[in-house]
């Protein structure tokens, strides 16, 4: 039987890229010459823009460092038409260093790091006051949300992931209600993490946090029966690249279970108007940050597109009528704070513009806080199964 080897190649011509992922320890130079090959003869298909892909790839040791750098000189020299980009990841610790050192020293050569682009807006949203906030999210979903993973698929024993875990509550309380058999957490905000963290030690529970770059996951393909993301899929503005990492570590026969936001549905009464264009507002907003909260009426489509069958949909209105009021009104209280602080300081809107959004605000909390008021806040829960490869025909 052939050797596996602990690193892939794989060249993309329409996109013009190739991707190294996985460990590179070769122990001479010549040894990197398979490597070398793919990417020169790669580049000579080609014109323009040439970019090598390095988000994945967990280790480069100095030999072939050391045979890349020489490989993209005589990349140049033979083509010294091309530039060349080399993509990469700050969740690699050792990449950014390492790679800007050979865009200094091979001229053509520049870096792009991923996630700094990918992820615009997150210093607004990583902030560590939401923690307080996001825990009594998490409860007054929780309730109702434990009574649906059941019909959308999780099982005790399942092996599972939860990309965009945030401060880990949810992982947290599927650990204690579920019984997995693993649970690999992943996000991209180090003060969540190290809350989460936290908590798992306190609690003694075998959950294990990582931070990564959501759309270019450091997790075996096939390798979850049940994925799940949460009310971080609508935070970014290419939420197809996160969906295509999802099902790539999905197993066959397995899970996607996703959390959107109707964020233009939210509503209040008595003051309907003024919550309606509060909330409408709050989404333009988001969206000048290149994050998309008004996701929910697309979450099917993207299930679809991803590749994704069997699909279970249901609405979860959270109101007054199904949820402590006090609770509620505590959620979306620190979200309009934030909004306000944050968001809308970001997006660099005017001071007529604010403070009609917290005056919308504060009516809708007087709608949760008011014996006659009615609010709601609509949320999508849905799932689809990544399809089982039929098997192959005998030969």
């Amino acid at each position: 039987m052939r050797k596996r080897l602990p690193y892939t190649v794989r060249f993309n011509p329409s996109n013009q890229e190739i991707e190294l992922a996985g460990t590179i320890r070769p122990e001479r130079e010549t040894d990197f010459e398979l490597v070398a090959t793919r990417i020169k003869r790669s580049a000579a298909a080609i014109a323009g823009a040439f970019y090598i892909n390095l988000r994945r790839l967990r280790h480069l040791n100095h030999t072939g460092f050391v045979a890349l750098a020489r490989c993209l000189q005589e990349l140049r020299e033979d083509h010294p038409e091309l530039a060349i980009k080399l993509i990469i990841s700050t969740m690699i610790p050792w990449s950014e260093a390492r790679f800007k050192f050979l865009s200094e020293i091979i001229e053509g050569v520049a870096v792009e790091i991923h996630d700094k682009a990918f992820y615009p807006g997150h210093s607004e949203v990583e902030n560590e006051r939401l923690i307080p906030s996001l825990r009594t999210q998490t409860s007054v979903l929780w309730k109702h949300e434990r009574k649906l993973l059941t019909r959308h698929g999780l099982r005790p024993g399942a092996r599972v992931a939860d990309i965009g875990c945030s401060i880990g509550d949810f992982a947290t309380l599927v650990h204690k209600a579920f019984k997995p058999e693993a649970i690999v957490a992943v996000d991209h905000s180090q003060p969540f993490l190290e809350y989460a963290r936290g908590v798992a030690g306190e609690f003694d529970l075998d959950i294990e946090y990582r931070r990564g770059d959501l759309s270019n996951l450091l997790l075996d393909d096939d390798s979850f029966d049940f994925v799940t993301c949460r009310l971080a899929l609508n935070m970014f503005d290419r939420p197809g690249d996160i969906l295509r990492e999802l099902f790539r570590i999905t197993r066959p026969g397995g899970r996607l279970y996703l959390m959107t936001e109707f964020m233009s549905q939210v509503y209040g009464y008595p003051r309907d108007a003024t919550v309606g264009w509060t909330y409408r507002r709050a989404a333009e907003l988001f969206a000048v940050l290149s994050t998309e909260l008004d996701l929910g009426p697309k979450t099917r489509g993207y299930l679809v597109g991803a590749g994704y069958t069997d699909l279970r949909i249901d609405l979860l209105e959270i109101s007054g009528a199904n949820t402590d009021r006090h609770d509620f009104e505590r959620v979306r209280a620190s979200w309009a704070s934030f909004i306000d602080r944050e968001i809308a300081a970001a997006a660099d809107t005017d001071d007529s513009d604010a403070e009609r959004m917290r005056q919308g605000f504060r009516d809708h909390i007087n709608a949760i806080t008011h014996r006659r008021g009615y609010p709601t806040w609509p949320v999508c829960v849905a799932s689809g199964q990544k399809p089982v490869a039929p098997p192959r025909a005998a030969t």
